[in-house]
């Protein structure tokens, strides 16, 4: 059966036992990687940020829901896409339009690709629901897991605030991407009732 997306919230990090893809050698030692990535808006690389992007045929009638991810500390997307699947470097849905820099302290830096590597490994056993476990989870258990702010209590409500009040545009056009469908469905909206 599918396993609860929410049960590993409480998580003690510190005696977790996380695979962290990004810092194993090939002798199978750990080593942490100090470098700092840059943020690279044409390769879409946003380290240590939540991205968010439209939503065919949802965004255009309500513009602030969308479809989010979370990026590891060099900027690599990982979306909870479909059921049981993860997808790293390709973001469902399109390039991003919209990213949130999170505020990053030495214990979430440390352990940022290992939780997100944990929230993948989890959210490839469950069943993608638009309502209840989509998206927006996937990145919430991600943060649980890091206990970002001090917090093991994010959700997807939290995220979709964070993405309406906390996030920045990608391009000078990316408003436009998000928000032109919007009028066009208003505006025939608008004369089909006038009629």
């Amino acid at each position: 059966s599918a396993m609860n997306p929410h049960k590993d919230f409480k998580m003690d990090m510190q005696h977790s036992e996380f695979k962290d893809y990004d810092e194993s050698t090939q002798d199978g030692s750990t080593e942490q990687d100090e470098t700092v990535y840059e943020m690279d808006k044409n390769r879409d690389r946003f380290p240590y940020s939540i991205v968010w992007t439209s939503l065919p045929g949802i965004t255009c009638c309500l513009p602030f829901i969308g479809h989010t991810g979370i990026c590891d500390k060099k900027g690599i997307i990982h979306d909870f896409s479909g059921p049981y699947t993860v997808t790293i470097d390709d973001m469902a849905f399109g390039r991003p339009q919209k990213y949130i820099p999170l505020e990053i302290d030495e214990h979430t830096s440390r352990v940022w690709d290992r939780a997100l590597n944990k929230a993948d490994e989890n959210y490839r056993k469950q069943m993608h629901n638009l309502f209840c476990n989509n998206c927006h989870s996937h990145v919430a258990h991600a943060l649980n897991l890091m206990h970002y702010k001090g917090r093991n209590n994010w959700n997807m409500v939290d995220i979709w605030l964070m993405t309406v009040f906390n996030s920045k545009y990608v391009h000078t056009d990316s408003p436009i991407k998000i928000y032109l469908g919007f009028l066009i469905f208003a505006i025939v909206l608008f004369i089909v009732c006038a009629i």
